[in-house]
């Protein structure tokens, strides 16, 4: 069996979902009429197997809904996939990302460069986990996919200091954003219970005060949309 080569001719596709490695020799063509796209990949052995997976993305180009795991981007960055021949998304109108780590934002946002006709886009989740660059923000030249971005959307938002720069780096930029929009899941450290410092969740009075904090401290912030107004829900 180590002769067989698997190889997909789909031209009609509409939906795809894939949560799994490659072998090397898997061959796929395009799919010029997928609607919607689903990849998951977890963060465990991409080492050895990040080339067929970041040469498999390429083939979805065309897809105008992608719903993709934080994963696919430290492999994006392993395979530097993201240069001059990665495709551009045009057609991509909305992203979700979820269990994305900290450290690969800068990565997200250097796919959305090939991302220009965003609208709207989905965070489900931000791992702080490992050593956090100061310059995960920073850029020469910001995405150009922030020019038409409408609507994002932070869920199981805790208002840590790296998720605000996240909001505040957004709302610096994106000049025909409509909404902001943050799932909050905020929670706190019981010393008295047993087992000791196990979370609870807040109460109403105790959410709204945080998410008036949070507001005040956005409104500080510069808004390149004037029209954008920031929402609040709970998970």
């Amino acid at each position: 069996m180590e002769d067989v080569k698997v190889k997909i001719d789909a031209p009609n596709l509409s939906s795809f979902t894939f949560c799994d490695w490659l072998p090397e020799d898997f061959v796929v063509d395009s799919f010029p009429l997928l609607h919607d796209a689903d990849l998951y990949y977890n963060y465990g052995d991409m080492e050895s197997r990040f080339r067929p997976i970041s040469k498999f993305v390429t083939k979805l180009c065309n897809v105008k809904v992608l719903k993709i795991s934080g994963a696919y981007f430290k492999i994006l960055k392993l395979a530097k996939a993201l240069s001059t021949s990665f495709p551009t998304f045009h057609h991509l109108i909305c992203l979700e990302v979820y269990d994305i780590r900290y450290l690969q934002m800068k990565t997200l946002l250097n796919f959305l460069e090939y991302s220009p006709n965003l609208e709207a886009l989905v965070i489900k989740k931000v791992k702080f986990s490992g050593k956090v660059d100061e310059n995960t923000l920073t850029f020469n030249k910001v995405p150009s996919c922030l020019e038409c971005l409408k609507s994002i959307e932070f869920q199981k938002f805790n208002g840590y200091p790296k998720e605000l720069e996240m909001v505040k780096f957004v709302l610096k930029h994106a000049r025909v954003l409509q909404t902001v929009t943050m799932e909050t899941s905020y929670t706190v450290e019981e010393d008295d219970m047993d087992p000791p410092k196990m979370k609870k969740n807040l109460k109403a009075k105790e959410v709204e005060a945080l998410n008036k904090k949070i507001s005040t401290q956005l409104g500080m912030s510069p808004w390149a949309s004037a029209g954008c107004v920031i929402k609040f829900s709970s998970s």
